[in-house]
């Protein structure tokens, strides 16, 4: 390696992405359920008391009456331009017995708009963990790729009451690192195991050090909170999974997809639909 190739990697390493405190502001929540009137007015009530100590907002609610189709859905969403939507899984639809998606009308949903979208379990189902819907004392942020996704951490910041514990959570794919590993060692002009040790130590500082700036950050503007890291390597579902059941989380904010993407990531989207029980919020 030549000396100018080892100060940039050098340079590079050092670089460091810092967490940037920007709270959003959700002053319109948009509650849409496929209830009558009476049934529609419980599930809204249940839902300020869910988020009552983290929000001051105004909340409105449309009923089953209000519309049928996607489409209808859609042109509510656009005339009432909500800050936040909150629903939950299989919205007019009966699939809710079967865990295999979210339901047409939350697809599409979640796809187009660029409104968060909260989704709670289904009204009717059975089995829901006697902490879900109490508050927000748990709140978790995960992405496979923490470092920088400010709004993330700002809406997942933000919906964490008072006093409560924010986890931010990085797993590491470890098929696609495998996979990588298996293709460097078959090039001979790299050490593979240097390569392997080196290689995963930067992928976990990265976000290591993203969360440590958060914290830093967080420490003077909600010192309230309690920051707790989770990073590692393997399986990203089984351990977004075993994490979240774990810590007995109220509340996992995740990512849908990029900019430069229609559809949900699998990872987001495999998450939707297997934590039936447990509250997300879908940036």
């Amino acid at each position: 390696m030549s000396s100018v190739d080892q100060f940039t990697s050098v340079f590079n390493a050092a670089s460091k992405t810092a967490f940037q405190f920007s709270p959003p502001k959700l002053e319109n929540i948009l509650i849409v359920t496929d209830l009558e009137s009476d049934a529609a007015t419980r599930y809204t009530e249940n839902a300020k008391t869910f988020f009552c100590k983290t929000t001051t907002s105004e909340w409105s609610t449309v009923n089953g009456e209000d519309f049928k189709t996607v489409k209808d859905l859609l042109e509510l969403v656009e005339s009432r331009k909500p800050d936040l939507i909150v629903t939950y899984r299989h919205l007019h639809s009966e699939a809710w017995r079967w865990p295999h998606s979210l339901g047409e009308h939350l697809d599409v949903l979640i796809q187009v708009t660029d409104t968060p979208v909260i989704l709670t379990p289904h009204p009717d189902k059975e089995g829901i963990p006697e902490h879900t819907m109490k508050n927000t004392d748990s709140v978790m942020a995960i992405n496979d790729h923490m470092a920088g996704e400010d709004a993330l951490v700002n809406h997942a910041t933000l919906l964490t009451m008072t006093g409560g514990t924010l986890h931010l959570t990085h797993i590491e794919d470890e098929a696609i690192f495998d996979r990588y590993m298996e293709i460097i060692g078959k090039i001979p002009e790299i050490d593979t195991e240097t390569a392997r040790e080196t290689i995963l130590a930067q992928l976990l500082r990265e976000p290591s050090d993203y969360i440590d700036s958060t914290e830093n950050v967080l420490s003077e503007k909600r010192d309230d909170l309690n920051i707790v890291k989770h990073i590692t390597k393997g399986n990203q579902l089984k351990e977004y999974r075993r994490t979240i059941e774990e810590n007995k989380v109220d509340l996992v904010v995740l990512k849908a997809h990029d900019e430069d993407q229609l559809a949900m990531s699998s990872t987001a989207y495999s998450l939707a639909v297997e934590l039936r029980t447990t509250p997300l919020m879908i940036l």
